[in-house]
């Protein structure tokens, strides 16, 4: 992977810990929502035929969320369920890891989020990183291919010189693959990928 020149990350459940931070929320409305929710998370961005902000995409998966579990939506719920997802907190092995990636390579987000909120995320860590683009700036949300090659122009890249790092197959890594992005999984929740590491800072020892 010599030509490698710039490595593109998923944000969310990749470098920070969004589990944690939506689990929280959901926990105080209602324990047992978690995987309902990340699995309508994907079939409503999967479906969007045009940008929305990801703030009213979280509101409207709760919303959906909760309406089928029978408990009642409160705005207030979807509010602290925005705030919270801002704050999600980085993994320690991301921090190392980018730390030891941004002395060799440029260094990018691509993320199915909006800029308030990712500024947010990234606040104290926004040096680490070359490029921060999100769904608002491409206007498309992954897995939809176009997110990826609207951050391909935003970057001035090519396919072949970048390596994209994501936890999630579904989300990133099938969507830059067919579009001849090299890939690795970074493994957090038990997905299976051909190159695949457990830890960030463990990333040289594929490339």
């Amino acid at each position: 992977m010599s030509d490698v020149k710039i490595m593109t990350f998923d944000l969310y459940g990749t470098l920070v810990d969004w589990k944690s931070s939506i689990g929280n929320v959901l926990n105080l409305i209602n324990p047992g929502l978690l995987d309902k929710f990340f699995s309508a998370e994907f079939v409503y961005v999967s479906n969007l035929k045009s940008f929305e902000p990801y703030s009213m995409v979280l509101k409207k998966t709760l919303m959906d969320v909760l309406k089928k579990n029978g408990i009642q939506y409160e705005e207030d719920y979807g509010e602290t369920l925005v705030r919270m997802f801002s704050k999600s907190p980085f993994f320690a092995d991301s921090v190392l890891g980018l730390i030891r990636i941004k002395k060799k390579f440029k260094v990018g987000v691509i993320s199915n989020t909006e800029r308030k909120l990712v500024k947010v995320t990234l606040a104290g860590m926004e040096d680490l990183f070359d490029y921060i683009i999100t769904a608002e700036d491409t206007k498309f949300y992954k897995p939809d291919r176009m997110a990826f090659l609207e951050a391909i122009k935003i970057m001035n890249v090519k396919e072949e010189e970048i390596l994209h790092i994501s936890a999630y197959p579904q989300y990133d890594l099938k969507p830059a693959r067919a579009l001849g992005i090299r890939s690795v999984l970074l493994n957090r929740y038990g997905y299976h990928w051909d190159l695949e590491i457990n830890s960030l800072d463990k990333i040289f020892s594929i490339i």
